[in-house]
C-alpha cells in the first residue's frame, strides 16, 4: 500500500506541473483535457500495479505469521511455493499433502512445536483451503535411525483430513522401514474389521514439506480420548494408558515389579488423563499392580475368572492381530495400549506400530513365520493357561480364519493402488535393494517383488497357525 500512495503522489505532483506548463504556453484547452485524461490513465495504472504488488506482498506474509492466526487463503489463491512439482515426481493418483513451515524453519527434533500451514492438493489444484497448525518430529527408532522422518501435526482448529473424522491430532508415519508401505494400513483395518472399540483411521497421500518431496506417508489419527477415538469419558477415573519402555523422562509413567523379566520391572506411560495429580498416578498404579499380582496367580486348566480384570472378547481381537504380524513391538515393550475405567475390566487397545512386523527385522525370532510369538510373552504367559481363555484364544482363531485370509487380498487392492505413487517414493528413497538397516533385512528388485514377499509370508503364517490348533 505504501507502493501504491507513493506512486499517487508521483503523478499528482506532474500532473500539476503539466498544469502549470500548459497555462504559461497559454495551450487551448482542447489540449489541455488530451494531456489531463493521459496521466489520470497512467495514474490509475500506477495504483492498481501497486495494489497488486501489496496483495502478493501480504500472501508471502501469510506463510510466515504466526498459526495462531487465521487463514484467509482459497483453493484458488494460493502462494506458488504450495503448487506441488510435477516434474520429477508426477500425480500419482493419491493426495498430496503440502506443508510450509514458518520461515521455512528445519524440523530437528520431536519437541519443537514449528508453526506452518497445509494445503492439500489433488492432480492440478488444490483441494482444500490453507489451513494453520504446528510439526514436530515424532517416533522413536523411526526419528532416531531412519532418514525419511515421521512428523506430528495439531490444527490450531478440527480439521477433517481425507474424510475422516474432525480432530486436532495427526501423524504423519514415514514407514521408511516397511518396504511394501502398507503394514500399518493393513493391520489398523483388519482390527477394524474384527470389531475392535477403536482402530486408528488412516489414509495414504504423498508428503512436500517446504517444497522438498518427501515420498508416500499413512496420514493417521494418533491415539487420544475422543469422540472419534477413544471414546471414554475425560476424567480422573478413566486411562488411556501405553506399555512403554521407551518412555522419556518428562512424561507420566508408573511401574509395576510384579511380572518382570530379564528386562526388569513393567513401566507404564500414562497419556491421558495430562497433567494427572500424584493420587491420579497412584490410584492406576496400585490397580495395574494388583491387575498383575491376579495374573501371576491364575491356576492352569481352571476358570480363574478373568472377564472380571480384563474385557476377554477385546484381549483376544488385540492378540491375533499382533500374533498374526509377529509385531516385535507387541512384546510388552512399547506401543502396547490398554484402556481403564474405573470399575470396569481393562480394554487392551488400540493396536499401534505393525511397520516392522511380517518379518521385518533381520533378529530370527521374528523373522519366519512359524512359531508362537506372543502367546508365551508377559501377561500372555499366564492368562493363557486359564482355560476359558485359553479355548477362547482357540475360537477366535477359529471364527474369524477369514478375516485374515482377506488381508492377503486387500494386500493386492493396496498394490495397485500405492503402484504410481510408490515408484516416486522409490526415487526419493533408493533402498528397495538396501540390506543396511537391521530392519531392511530382505532386497527386492521391485516393489512388486516386496509386496508378493509379503503375501507369501502371511500365508505360511496362517498354514503354520492352523498346522498349531487342529
Amino acid at each position: 500500500m505504501y507502493l501504491a500512495l507513493h506512486s499517487s503522489r508521483i503523478y499528482k505532483k506532474t500532473i500539476f506541473l503539466q498544469l502549470e506548463r500548459m497555462n504559461m504556453n497559454r495551450v487551448g484547452s482542447k489540449c489541455f483535457f488530451s494531456h489531463l485524461l493521459v496521466l489520470c490513465v497512467a495514474l490509475a495504472l500506477a495504483v492498481l500495479n501497486a495494489c497488486d504488488s501489496g496483495t502478493d506482498a501480504n500472501a508471502a506474509v501469510a506463510l510466515t505469521s504466526s498459526s495462531k492466526s487465521k487463514s484467509s487463503s482459497s483453493k484458488k489463491a494460493y502462494p506458488d511455493s504450495f503448487k506441488p512439482n510435477d516434474k520429477e515426481y508426477p500425480y500419482a493418483n493419491i493426495p498430496r499433502i503440502v506443508i510450509e513451515t514458518e520461515n521455512r524453519t528445519k524440523i530437528k527434533d520431536r519437541e519443537t512445536e514449528i508453526p506452518a500451514k497445509l494445503q492439500i492438493w489433488g492432480k492440478k489444484e488444490a483441494e482444500s483451503e490453507i489451513v494453520d497448525l504446528t510439526i514436530r518430529g515424532r517416533g522413536n527408532s523411526s526419528w532416531l535411525y531412519m532418514p525419511k522422518k515421521s512428523y506430528k501435526i495439531e490444527f490450531v482448529k478440527k480439521q477433517s483430513m481425507l474424510g475422516m473424522p474432525k480432530d486436532k491430532d495427526w501423524a504423519l508415519i514415514s514407514n521408511y522401514a516397511d518396504k511394501t508401505l502398507m503394514k500399518n494400513y493393513l493391520m489398523y483395518n483388519l482390527s477394524a474389521k474384527l470389531g475392535a472399540f477403536y482402530s486408528p483411521r488412516c489414509e495414504f497421500a504423498e508428503l512436500y514439506l517446504n517444497g522438498e518431496y518427501l515420498g508416500v506417508y499413512l496420514l493417521t489419527e494418533t491415539i487420544k480420548i475422543g469422540k472419534n477415538r477413544v471414546d471414554i469419558p475425560e476424567n480422573d477415573d478413566s486411562y488411556l494408558v501405553e506399555i512403554d519402555g521407551k518412555y522419556k523422562k518428562n512424561e507420566q509413567v508408573v511401574f509395576s515389579d510384579i511380572i518382570t523379566t530379564s528386562l526388569g520391572k513393567n513401566s507404564f506411560r500414562i497419556h491421558e488423563p495430562k497433567n494427572a495429580s500424584e493420587n491420579v498416578l497412584l490410584k492406576i498404579e496400585d490397580h495395574i499392580k494388583s491387575l498383575e499380582t491376579f495374573i501371576k496367580k491364575i491356576e492352569p486348566n481352571s476358570d480363574n475368572k478373568v472377564e472380571q480384570w480384563i474385557n476377554i472378547d477385546d484381549y483376544l481381537k488385540f492378540y491375533w492381530v499382533q500374533e498374526f504380524s509377529k509385531n516385535p513391538d507387541a512384546a510388552f515393550s512399547t506401543s502396547v495400549y490398554f484402556v481403564w475405567e474405573k470399575n470396569k475390566p481393562i480394554r487392551m487397545g488400540p493396536v499401534w506400530d505393525f511397520d516392522i512386523s511380517f518379518g521385518g527385522h533381520n533378529d530370527t525370532t521374528y523373522i519366519h513365520p512359524e512359531e508362537w510369538y506372543l502367546r508365551d510373552v508377559r501377561w500372555n504367559a499366564y492368562l493363557f493357561k486359564d482355560s476359558v481363555l485359553k479355548q477362547a484364544r482357540l475360537d477366535f482363531w477359529y471364527e474369524n480364519k477369514n478375516e485374515f485370509n482377506q488381508v492377503i487380498n486387500e494386500a493386492d487392492s493396496v498394490y495397485t493402488l500405492l503402484k504410481p505413487a510408490a515408484k516416486n517414493n522409490f526415487k526419493k528413497w533408493d533402498i528397495l535393494q538396501s540390506q543396511e538397516l537391521a530392519f531392511h533385512h530382505y532386497a527386492y528388485g521391485s516393489y512388486k517383488e516386496a509386496v508378493t514377499d509379503l503375501k507369501n509370508w502371511m500365508k505360511k503364517r496362517i498354514q503354520w497357525i492352523d498346522s498349531q490348533i487342529e
